[in-house]
């Protein structure tokens, strides 16, 4: 079933968390020092202890020796050990691993393909740029160029500015994904991420962008580092489940949603329920399809969400339980909110009722003249 007008919709564009995030690993808990030499201090008898200077922040030493590790396998004569080590790299976010990884997509170098591509996966996890595999002299005029840079702000953290523009091009990214322009989105979040990492909404949305362009398994790359970071959010784990459900994986795919219901503690979540609907309208089961499709409606419209994609669900599946007076409210629900359901699909739900001694459409009229004689605005019914 179509819609009669274009529908791009996002799910889970909303804010997933309220707090930018910042790193204190290592940091030493530090004495509070007040001002020195007041008169009342001074009266008072009052003494303090003078700050120490900060001891260096202990470094990760096995994070180091696993990027050395991995950095030495770029040499290793077996294809397969370089590709598993760029890989690798790019996991652990290694930014003393780029101008290596770079070297890789030297053309004089004649590396694997799939060498080439991990590697090129690599540098955008960990630069948040992508230059292509194939761009070698971009990727290091630009390494060459803002290495420095780049290296200060992995360090400090977004500057001010920074975080202003990660915001606005997020918020671009937003509309360009509503508007159906799935690949300038994804530059758009890219641009985000890169500015400001610390926002796991930027690169969840960025794994949107990209599997609303079919690359489902490049998605999921997206969405496994959301998780890594930021293991407590219900979202990437939903759409994860996403990619598995456009590749025809069911079984994966339930897993992934029920993991996003465990994780879920709040309850706010509707689309799970959604997915796990529509995998049950697929195999026909249409009970459990109701049950799951009724609760995202509830969930859904507890948020002011009223999206006609859930109400064309719920019509066939009222349609596959033989309840076609049900089918055609989840219709005028879906016109109601300026949106046409599937002409055949339409004329099956008014051929049924018809056939049960109703005519849906002097139903309507009458109801239509009801509701204007009482001055109310229509919303989508229960």
């Amino acid at each position: 079933m179509t819609f009669s007008r274009g529908f791009t919709f996002l799910l889970t564009t909303s804010v997933l968390s309220g707090a930018v995030m910042f790193s204190a690993l290592g940091a030493e808990k530090e004495t509070v020092v007040f001002d020195k030499g007041e008169k009342d201090d001074l009266e008072k008898g009052v003494n303090y202890k003078t700050r120490k200077e900060d001891k260096k922040r202990p470094k990760d030493t096995k994070t180091i020796k696993a990027i050395n590790y991995h950095v030495k396998n770029l040499k290793d004569p077996d294809p397969e050990v370089r590709k598993s080590s760029a890989e690798m790299l790019g996991i652990l976010l290694a930014v003393p691993a780029v101008p290596d990884l770079i070297d890789v997509l030297r053309p004089g170098r004649e590396d694997k393909i799939m060498v080439q591509l991990s590697a090129h996966g690599a540098l955008v996890r960990i630069t948040g740029k992508n230059f292509g595999h194939k761009n070698y002299e971009e990727w290091m005029a630009w390494w060459n160029r803002d290495k420095e840079e780049f290296i200060k702000k992995k360090e400090q953290g977004p500057t001010e500015r920074d975080v202003i523009a990660a915001i606005s091009s997020n918020t671009m990214g937003l509309e360009l994904m509503r508007t159906g322009q799935f690949g300038a989105a994804q530059n758009a979040f890219l641009d985000a991420v890169n500015r400001d990492p610390t926002v796991p909404d930027y690169k969840n949305n960025l794994g949107l962008s990209v599997m609303r362009q079919g690359r489902n398994l490049d998605a999921m790359e997206y969405f496994q580092e959301v998780i890594g970071a930021n293991p407590d959010l219900p979202q990437p784990y939903m759409n994860m489940g996403r990619c598995y459900q456009n590749m025809g994986k069911s079984i994966e795919a339930q897993s992934w949603f029920k993991k996003a219901l465990d994780i879920d503690k709040d309850g706010k979540l509707w689309e799970p329920f959604w997915m796990m609907g529509r995998e049950y309208m697929q195999r026909g089961e249409w009970t459990a399809a109701y049950d799951y499709l009724d609760t995202a409606r509830t969930k859904a419209e507890k948020n002011n969400i009223h999206d006609p994609r859930l109400y064309k669900d719920l019509a066939i599946v009222h349609f596959g339980l033989d309840q076609y007076h049900s089918a055609w409210k989840e219709i005028k629900n879906v016109e109601t909110l300026g949106y046409d359901c599937d002409k055949g699909f339409v004329e099956k739900v008014r051929r049924a009722l018809k056939e049960q001694g109703v005519d849906p459409d002097a139903e309507d009229k009458k109801a239509r003249e009801t509701a204007l004689g009482a001055g109310g605005d229509q919303k989508p019914a229960k």
